[in-house]
């Protein structure tokens, strides 16, 4: 039987996402005829990256947290302003602070997997990052009390054994279509800027609630901004351009999903290391 929410998934190459934090206008979203005709092997193989809708919905995300210095102030903002985010967590760190999880979830967040630790998966075997994630679940499930539904691999970096791995583990890839670059120290100011200029009708924006592993190795010195900070200059530049906020589970409950083909190969392993 043919899958109908498959029938409206769009399924793009891994370029037609484009710079995240290249101002609009964005080229418009258009289906491929090469990947239409092989949809069906392809779109197991492909990941989450926003959501097919003109109007000005956004979902907000979070990465590698919760750490308390950090989460708690943007907890805050978030229940000053009635935004529900969601926040793919560590589940080393939920463990270390259960409390915060659970203030996550009684505000109405989502909490979904990022991972054990923030290490890289395409540099271990498949069969060891599959095993990986599945510990990463259970534990976070631990935690939260609740299923896991989504799954974001650090980097953004994922394999084919991961692929399986996954949805065999009743999850789904998401990754991201706009970011705000908030591994870089700069002024709060510049930050949300970048974010909300990244913004999109039916965008998956990625920030993060601490950045202790930067995402590239060009990351410069540990941000010093706040947060929170970011945060209430995010929301308000978001709002004013007439965005709404969804959680990623509303968002794809709402409208079609944009697929991206995002398989990446290890890195060459570096003699010595």
């Amino acid at each position: 039987m043919t899958d109908p929410a498959a029938r409206r998934t769009l399924l793009v190459r891994q370029s037609a996402i484009g710079d995240f934090a290249a101002p609009a206008p964005r080229p418009e979203l258009r289906p491929d005829p090469i990947l239409d005709r092989a949809r069906w092997g392809l779109l197991p193989m492909s990941s989450v990256m926003r959501a097919n809708t003109p109007d000005p919905v956004v979902a907000l995300t979070y990465d590698d947290g919760p750490e308390p210095a950090e989460t708690t102030g943007l907890l805050d903002v978030l229940a000053e302003r009635g935004v529900r985010a969601t926040f793919f967590v560590l589940s080393d760190r939920a463990e270390a602070h259960p409390e915060l999880v659970a203030r996550m979830l009684a505000e109405g967040h989502e909490v979904e997997l990022h991972g054990i630790d923030h290490a890289r998966l395409t540099d271990v075997p498949g069969r060891e990052a599959v095993r990986r994630i599945r510990t990463g679940k259970r534990r976070l499930e631990a935690v939260t009390g609740r299923q896991v539904r989504y799954y974001r691999p650090t980097y953004g970096a994922v394999g084919l054994a991961a692929f399986a791995g996954v949805r065999a583990l009743g999850m789904e890839i998401v990754i991201w279509s706009a970011w705000g670059q908030d591994w870089f120290d700069a002024p709060a100011a510049e930050v949300a800027d970048r974010a909300v200029t990244a913004l999109h009708p039916g965008a998956i924006l990625l920030m993060h609630d601490t950045t202790d592993e930067p995402m590239s190795t060009d990351a410069g010195p540990r941000p010093t901004f706040s947060r929170a900070e970011v945060a209430t200059r995010l929301l308000d530049g978001a709002q004013a351009a007439g965005y709404r906020f969804l959680t990623v589970a509303d968002l794809l409950a709402r409208y079609p999903a944009v697929r991206s083909l995002t398989v990446q190969r290890p890195r060459p392993r570096i003699p010595g290391r």
